[in-house]
């Protein structure tokens, strides 16, 4: 038990009740009794009824209420801020708190739950905690050298009433349950040898069979399948749900134009280049990504994905390249960042566009050396990944302009894919709309096999799809909620919006006489002259040219050089 843990064990051990406080820390874990009434000052500070050490702890950080089973957190004004159920509590705020529920200090997880003295069934905890356990293993293992293993076990949507109850009542005492929503679920095996981790998957797979629904478990092992806590997370999390979860939508083959992509990127899957994936917002970027990874001899090993745009600077650096213990204010302990933890995978760097300028330098430099050199470390070590990039911005023209490094934008893009947008693939269209409308009843367990009317389908292939793949399944998930069960109908698309982004026709098509265009298909004829009327509107305008188009202007000018247009000049006025 750690020190915090004695001081407070000794100021409460009068009239205890029926609960205990857990506390999850760097390096330790600990349970403090709980009075039937009364409250527990938590903070820094020598008086602190729970005496928390690190940066993120103020010395009056927050305040935990008693009375008989009912909890309260209240927030003393702390520096950092203390979190009940993902958000913030307000300054000086109380509220309310539920046993189970994870309550983040710091670098520290508390949670109120029924002492175990009581004889209590086993208990299923959340996410947070879990992941605060697994984090806490790693530093163990990271020490000693052994490894560890966490099973993935994933119910099918047929479950029976409580199938937490049938998995719990596989496992030892010793094990710890997580559950992350109603059909997944996560054991730490503290104690286990890789073959012994297999027999207990086996076994709880049989058990949720036998009970009448599907379930898969499968065993991920520290340190092969992840060195850190949020990377097993993540790969517990995506073992679970395939390539549905790391994808933003099917990869439907359907148009020539996609079916054209399948074929080229399965060539370059198989061998070791780092690809440049480009297209607009929601074309399926990280689906094209995935299955490059998947295609590759690198398949059996980690696809971690990092989109560059979602964090700051700093944190932007530490997830990729890891940092040292004590490398800056928070640092607590080492960890081993992405490019590491990735050995023998794939690393996909989403957004790369948004790459700051300051890490463009260091990663160029890991793409020519393989080595990296975590934050507040001196000695480089070498890495084994490769590297799959994406964006919707003109990296061409930005490393022709200064603002992205030429040198980089070249690394990255030893082979460059561009995946079309939906509007110049109709034929994916209603196969997608289809996928999206299984998934979105499979989730909500509909009954029966309605699909999309005629009517609705019409619409469909008449819109423009902006936001494209990404947008085709938010519209489809709405519409299966007004649907109510019934087949998709045009009163249950957002046909207001549709309306007003219709795909144009074009002017005319060109005639099959038209002398050395011979090589071109009638559709790509028709694109021609598409283009050939947004030039002429725009005044020769490229950037113009390709807004109206829709497309970037790298596309543009492949389509120009491709359809034999030429490169206009911009006319004056």
């Amino acid at each position: 038990m750690s020190r915090a843990a004695s001081d407070a064990t000794g100021k409460l051990s009068a009239e205890l009740g029926g609960y205990e406080l857990l506390v999850a820390g760097p390096g330790s874990v600990s349970s403090i009794p709980l009075p039937t009434e009364g409250e527990l000052s938590i903070g820094r500070a020598e008086d602190a009824d729970l005496r928390l050490p690190g940066n993120g702890i103020s010395r009056r950080h927050a305040l935990l209420r008693v009375r008989a089973s009912d909890f309260t957190l209240q927030d003393l004004g702390s520096s950092n801020g203390t979190i009940v159920r993902g958000e913030r509590v307000p300054a000086r705020h109380e509220v309310s708190v539920t046993p189970g529920e994870s309550l983040l200090v710091g670098d520290f997880v508390l949670v109120v739950r029924p002492r175990r003295s009581l004889g209590t069934t086993r208990h299923i905890w959340s996410h947070e905690y879990f992941e605060a356990r697994v984090a806490e293993q790693c530093e163990r293992c990271r020490d000693s050298g052994s490894p560890f293993h966490v099973l993935s076990i994933s119910v099918g949507p047929q479950a029976p009433d409580d199938p937490a109850r049938i998995v719990a009542m596989e496992l030892p005492a010793s094990h710890l349950l997580g559950s992350f929503s109603r059909g997944l679920f996560g054991v730490l095996l503290l104690d286990a040898t890789e073959s012994s981790a297999a027999a207990l998957a086996a076994r709880i797979e049989r058990a949720l069979r036998e009970a009448g629904c599907t379930a898969s478990a499968q065993v991920l092992a520290y340190p092969r399948d992840g060195t850190s806590a949020s990377v097993l997370m993540g790969r517990l999390v995506g073992a679970s749900d395939g390539d549905a979860a790391a994808s933003s939508g099917s990869f439907i083959l359907r148009s020539p134009v996609m079916v054209a992509l399948h074929r080229q990127t399965d060539r370059v899957a198989r061998s070791e280049l780092s690809v440049l994936i480009l297209g607009e917002t929601g074309v399926g970027k990280d689906v094209l990504a995935r299955s490059i990874h998947d295609r590759s001899e690198r398949r059996d090993k980690p696809f971690l994905r990092l989109n560059c745009a979602a964090l700051s600077e700093n944190l932007l650096e530490s997830e990729l390249f890891g940092h040292e213990k004590g490398a800056f204010t928070g640092a607590t302990h080492t960890k081993p960042g992405l490019l590491l933890a990735a050995a023998g995978g794939t690393v996909f760097l989403d957004e790369i566009g948004e790459l700051p300028p300051r890490l463009q330098p260091k990663l160029l430099q890991v793409l020519e050396t393989r080595e990296i050199l975590s934050v507040g470390s001196v000695k480089p070590r070498s890495i084994d990944v490769r590297f799959i990039a994406a964006t919707n911005r003109d990296l061409e023209a930005e490393a022709v302009t200064g603002a992205f490094r030429s040198d980089l934008y070249y690394r990255l893009a030893a082979f460059t894919a561009l995946v079309p947008p939906l509007r110049e693939r109709r034929e994916d269209i209603l196969p997608l709309a289809q996928e999206f409308l299984r998934r979105a009843r499979d989730k909500q367990r509909s009954q029966g096999t309605p699909g999309i009317r005629d009517e609705a389908a019409a619409r469909l292939l008449d819109y423009a799809w902006p936001g494209n793949v990404r947008e085709l399944r938010n519209v489809i998930e709405r519409a299966v909620i007004l649907s109510e069960g019934a087949p998709i109908g045009p009163e249950h698309l957002p046909l207001e919006k549709m309306r007003s982004v219709l795909l144009v026709a074009p002017r005319k098509p060109l005639p099959e006489s038209d002398v050395g265009l011979d090589f071109l298909t009638p559709k790509e004829r028709a694109e021609r002259e598409r283009i050939l009327d947004a030039l002429s509107a725009s005044a020769g305008n490229q950037s113009k040219t390709a807004e109206k188009l829709g497309i970037s202007r790298s596309t543009l000018l492949n389509r120009l050089d491709a359809y034999r247009l030429g490169r206009p000049r911009k006319r004056p006025g």
